[in-house]
C-alpha cells in the first residue's frame, strides 16, 4: 500500500514538535514550510530538504542542520547560534538579521545569500562558498575564513576585525568601509 506524500501544514508540523521528544526530524522533508518564529533549538535536521522554508524569526539554537538543503530558505532575523550548518546548501537564502555567531558552517554553500547586518562573529566558515553573497554590514570579527570563497562578494561596511582571511579568494568582492584584520592588504587580498 502506497502513502500519498504531502506538504505538512503548520498546525501539523507543531504537533510533530509537542509529540516529538526526541526532536529528530533527519532527512525531513519540510521544502516551503511555514516555520516562522518556531522553537527549533537543538533540533536534529541534518540532511533536511528545507528549500524555499520560511523560518523567519526561528529559533535553531544548536540546531543540527548538517548537509541541509535550504536552498533560498528565508532565515530572516533568525537564531541559529552554535548551529551545525557544515556542507548545508542555503544559495540564495535570505539570512538578513540572522545571529549565526559561534556557528559552524564549514564546507556550506552560501553563493548569492543574504547576509547584511547578519551576525557571524566567531563562525567557523571555513572553505565556504560566498560567491556573489551580499554581507553588508555583517559582523565577521574573528570568524574563521581560511580557504573561503568571496569572489564578488559585496562586504561593504562589514566587520572583519581579527578574521582569519588566509587563504580566502577576495577577487572582485566589494571590501568599501571594510574594518578589516590588522595588517591586511586591500591590494593583495587575503
Amino acid at each position: 500500500m502506497a502513502t500519498e506524500l504531502r506538504k505538512l501544514s503548520r498546525q501539523e508540523v507543531l504537533q510533530i514538535l509537542r509529540d516529538t521528544a526526541a526532536r529528530a526530524f533527519v532527512k525531513a522533508d519540510l521544502r516551503n514550510a511555514d516555520l516562522r518564529g518556531m522553537s527549533l533549538a537543538y533540533a536534529n535536521l541534518a540532511r533536511g530538504l528545507l528549500g524555499k522554508a520560511d523560518l523567519t524569526g526561528a529559533d535553531l539554537e544548536g540546531a543540527d542542520l548538517a548537509g541541509a538543503d535550504l536552498v533560498e530558505a528565508v532565515l530572516v532575523e533568525a537564531r541559529l547560534m552554535r548551529a551545525n550548518l557544515s556542507m548545508a546548501n542555503l544559495k540564495g537564502a535570505d539570512l538578513t538579521k540572522a545571529d549565526l555567531a559561534t556557528a559552524t558552517l564549514r564546507g556550506a554553500t552560501l553563493t548569492e545569500a543574504i547576509l547584511e547586518e547578519a551576525n557571524l562573529s566567531a563562525t567557523d566558515l571555513v572553505c565556504v562558498d560566498l560567491v556573489r553573497a551580499s554581507l553588508v554590514g555583517a559582523d565577521l570579527s574573528e570568524a574563521d575564513l581560511l580557504g573561503a570563497n568571496l569572489e564578488g562578494a559585496n562586504l561593504e561596511g562589514a566587520g572583519l576585525r581579527g578574521a582569519n582571511l588566509e587563504e580566502t579568494n577576495l577577487e572582485g568582492a566589494n571590501l568599501r568601509g571594510a574594518a578589516m584584520p590588522e595588517g591586511f592588504d586591500r591590494n593583495e587580498g587575503g
